[in-house]
């Protein structure tokens, strides 16, 4: 293997860590292997970004594998009139448009259902060209399966049914365990944040892991 691309949010660009550049999953990933490691991510993108930026990266370049950081679904990537992107979050709400969607628009099933179509448009995207992936999903929880007789008659939605041979994994249930098991892997302890150190370690781990099935 001569190069790994890893695409995702803050938490692949390594936020909140004393050593970003040499801690972060992605050089313990790169490392592990002895091959480069390219790492596109961006803090506080949705997943709507984290998949066209990949798909647009893809076109002009073919690493020999993508590793995909899904992040947290309330985020969205909203096209201002100069069809300029701007990331959205309900932890930043800087204008009333904003605040509208929010409270009166987004929900948790079209959270969800924007999350597996994302999954559905890369995995069939990397499909179409041969690209070897693997991904993670850095949400807590999926609300719709926790509870899936609230959202749908068929207890799974329309994307999700459409991905039967994508084994999700969730970063902070399957890898980092949660904050009240495993606060080490937090940056900030009890108090959450973004993985630590030793967080990282543990996604890299998982990744090797993945990576390896392939």
């Amino acid at each position: 293997m001569n190069s790994i691309t890893f695409s995702g949010c803050s938490i692949t660009w390594g936020d909140e860590l004393n050593d970003r550049l040499n801690e972060r999953y992605s050089k313990l990933v790169a490392d592990h292997y002895n091959t480069k490691g390219y790492n596109m991510s961006e803090c506080g993108i949705s997943n709507d970004a984290i998949v066209r930026r990949t798909i647009e990266y893809l076109q002009g370049t073919r690493p020999d594998l993508v590793v995909l950081q899904f992040t947290v679904t309330q985020r969205i990537e909203f096209f201002d009139a100069n069809v300029l992107p701007e990331k959205w979050t309900p932890q930043r709400l800087k204008s009333v448009r904003q605040r509208d969607y929010y409270t009166r628009i987004y929900n948790e099933v079209l959270g969800a259902e924007n999350l597996w179509k994302n999954i559905f448009l890369f995995d069939s995207f990397c499909k179409s060209i041969g690209q070897k992936y693997v991904s993670i999903i850095a949400e807590h929880y999926e609300s719709t399966q926790r509870w899936p007789e609230r959202y749908y008659e068929n207890n799974i939605g329309y994307w999700r049914s459409l991905c039967n041979d994508y084994t999700p994994v969730w970063m902070h249930m399957d890898v980092l365990k949660g904050l009240r098991q495993c606060p080490a892997h937090y940056a900030n302890g009890f108090n959450g944040g973004h993985p630590s150190a030793k967080g990282h370690k543990a996604i890299a781990n998982k990744i090797i892991e993945l990576i390896d099935a392939i």
